[in-house]
């Protein structure tokens, strides 16, 4: 993945220099020692070997001498200098593309016109910009592929809302289908929302726009009489179908719930496997039933809402959304715990707890953090959190109801005291296949990129000033695992992970830091407004300080990836 990444970046490198008259000496994929070296144009292997014998240079990450080409020795040895020399190194964490440079090394008179340092500045700019464009570029066109090809998402049918929260207040259920979201009353239209996806990020973007065009977080938050921020509400409104028939219930609602449909369940047979799909066109023709609402000033967010993916969800969270519908069904239990010496086994459905009927995964998880408090303050501790289970689980085909004693351990959750069982809960959900267009597909995409740049590009500035944790900052480790899950997970969801890797890239390369793209571009910057390029003294200092702070990165990033693989 990430020597795809570094071939396209250090390609739009190679590509405009080559626009832009340059010549281009090495299209290096890796640093450290070459591994194998070829030209094209024709196509043929280079003895490095024979190279550094006869013309005494190094073809490596820059690390030695660069190619004299003015050498006799070069000359005759080594292969046209007019071909690029292309390398495959050992050290596959990037790259680089070095280019004729007088400030590299003596340069023959009749190709000194070739030289990058020769070039117009708007031509240096270019070449320097060319490798992050080329990666955001990338992107662009993964996030297309997958959106022309399509992809199954979790529809918008959304789980029990957290107890007390916004949306629990103005009447979301559990199993409540969102087909569309206006902000801004009847002059504004409604939007669909076929996917919690789409509905998520619609809500985000309009408390997006909301912070901009309102008083400063500090302001709202230290005066609750705030005129401006508290008496001009910006109605949020919801369009919902409920109790819809083409609505997919798990199976512990059909079995659970007395008012819900009961279809597809024998209670004495074997069980019929939901059907988790439904058509995207389906979902279009739905009425609405029910039109909720409510204040998008009452939402309080974190102003780092945009830059960071943690308060993302965790603003979901304020607001009461916990996710796409599932079924409460045990997907896995940690060895030794609570759940598991309660007898409960993974695959068992959740029917009720202490006679309370359990409508879905997120209900289920709610029950279990609340369960010491629902007993009397006289009881002794395992009996304050003691909670009956009504489990159902097929065995050997048929469907059986097992009641189990579980007892969850109390822990603390950020000054809270909550109920913990030791395992991982959440079964089916209903899923959508959506397909865009061309077009579509290219404007969602690109807008996705420039979405995750200006995240990308917050979280940074988040870091620098002390706003946001460095832990947050992951390493080649966590990359490495990310895309391993995220292949197991399906061809869209690595292609889409990829795509998120060359933004993150791209974005990084653009950073104020010499020694990358962005401390290049911050050097022609000031020649434009003074005149003239930095002094070689600044230069160097600047380069050994941009050197240093990449390294630092670089050794956070790794200590961090440390840190997650043994906690």
């Amino acid at each position: 993945m990430l020597s795809a990444i570094v071939v396209v970046h250090e390609y739009g490198h190679y590509k405009v220099a080559v626009l832009c008259g340059v010549k281009v000496l090495k299209f290096s994929v890796g640093f450290g020692k070459p591994l194998i070296a070829w030209q094209l144009h024709p196509f043929k292997r280079v003895k490095l070997e024979q190279i550094k014998a006869d013309a005494g240079s190094e073809i490596n990450s820059g690390s030695g001498p660069a190619l004299n080409l003015s050498s006799p020795q070069f000359k005759s040895l080594a292969p046209d200098p007019s071909k690029t020399i292309f390398l495959l190194s050992s050290i596959p964490l990037g790259g680089y593309v070095q280019m004729l440079d007088e400030r590299e090394g003596g340069v023959d008179q009749e190709l000194i016109d070739f030289a990058f340092n020769r070039k117009p500045l708007k031509a240096r700019a270019a070449i320097v910009a060319a490798g992050p464009l080329a990666n955001l570029l990338l992107a662009i066109f993964l996030y297309a592929c997958v959106q022309w090809v399509g992809q199954l998402q979790p529809s918008a049918v959304v789980g029990t809302p957290l107890g007390g929260s916004i949306v629990e207040q103005a009447d979301l259920r559990s199993g409540d289908r969102i087909l569309g979201l206006r902000v801004g009353g009847i002059n504004s239209d409604f939007q669909v929302t076929p996917t919690y996806r789409d509905f998520v990020n619609l809500l985000i973007e309009a408390k997006a726009r909301s912070l901009s065009e309102s008083p400063s977080l500090e302001a709202a938050s230290s005066s609750v009489t705030s005129n401006t921020y508290t008496n001009n509400p910006q109605w949020v409104e919801i369009a919902v179908n409920r109790d819809n028939p083409n609505t997919v219930y798990s199976k512990a609602d059909r079995v659970g719930s007395a008012n819900a449909p009961r279809t597809g369940v024998k209670e004495d047979g074997p069980t019929e496997r939901a059907d988790t799909t439904i058509e995207l066109q389906d979902i279009l023709n739905m009425p609405t039933t029910q039109t909720l609402r409510f204040d998008l000033n009452e939402w309080r967010v974190s102003e780092h809402l945009q830059s960071s993916a943690q308060e993302r969800v965790q603003a979901l969270r304020d607001l009461g959304l916990t996710g796409p519908k599932r079924s409460p069904v045990v997907n896995s239990l940690v060895e030794g715990g609570v759940a598991k010496k309660a007898g409960v086994l993974p695959g068992d459905e959740v029917v009720k707890i202490n006679g309370l009927n359990v409508s879905d995964a997120q209900d289920l998880v709610q029950m279990i953090r609340k369960s010491f408090e629902k007993q009397g303050s006289g009881l002794a501790e395992e009996q304050k959190l003691t909670s009956n289970w009504e489990i159902r689980r097929i065995v050997g085909g048929q469907v059986v109801h097992l009641n189990l004693r579980v007892i969850p351990r109390t822990v603390q959750e950020y000054g809270k005291s909550i109920g913990r069982v030791d395992a991982i809960i959440g079964g089916e959900q209903e899923l959508v296949y959506k397909r865009l267009g061309f077009w579509a597909g290219m404007v969602f995409a690109s807008q996705l990129t420039i979405d995750q740049a200006i995240s990308s590009l917050g979280s940074f500035k988040s870091m620098v000033l002390g706003q946001l944790s460095w832990h947050e900052l992951s390493g080649p480790l966590s990359l490495a695992e990310y895309a391993g899950k995220t292949a197991q997970g399906g061809l869209a969801n690595f292609v889409s992970f990829v795509a998120f890797v060359s933004v993150s890239v791209g974005i990084l390369n653009l950073m104020p830091i010499p020694v990358l793209d962005g401390g290049q571009l911050m050097y022609y910057l000031w020649e434009l407004l003074s005149g003239s390029a930095p002094s070689e003294v600044w230069s160097a200092r600047l380069t050994q300080f941009g050197l240093a702070t990449v390294i630092l990165m670089m050794c956070v990033a790794m200590f961090n990836d440390v840190v997650r693989l043994i906690g």
